[in-house]
């Protein structure tokens, strides 16, 4: 009889090793981690887009993730 599901481990690995580095530090790690990127586009556009996010309270990071997302979903 098993007391515990393999498969549980193997779909929440990151879960599980955020436990065990809790039990080992006493600290709770980042799960989702955000990486600097830098890129290059037009002066023009990234003013229209600073403009855009700054009249829809946006953060220019999280419009461009979500429209990265979109595209990656289809």
């Amino acid at each position: 009889m098993k007391l515990y599901d393999e498969g549980h481990f193997r779909k929440h690995a990151a879960l599980f090793d955020a436990l065990a580095e809790y039990d080992r530090t006493g600290r709770v790690p980042k799960l989702n981690y955000k990486k600097r990127i830098d890129i290059t586009i037009d002066a023009a556009l990234l003013r229209k887009l600073k403009e855009y996010c700054r009249r829809h309270n946006l953060k220019l990071s999280q419009m461009i993730e979500k429209q990265m997302k979109g595209l990656l979903a289809n």
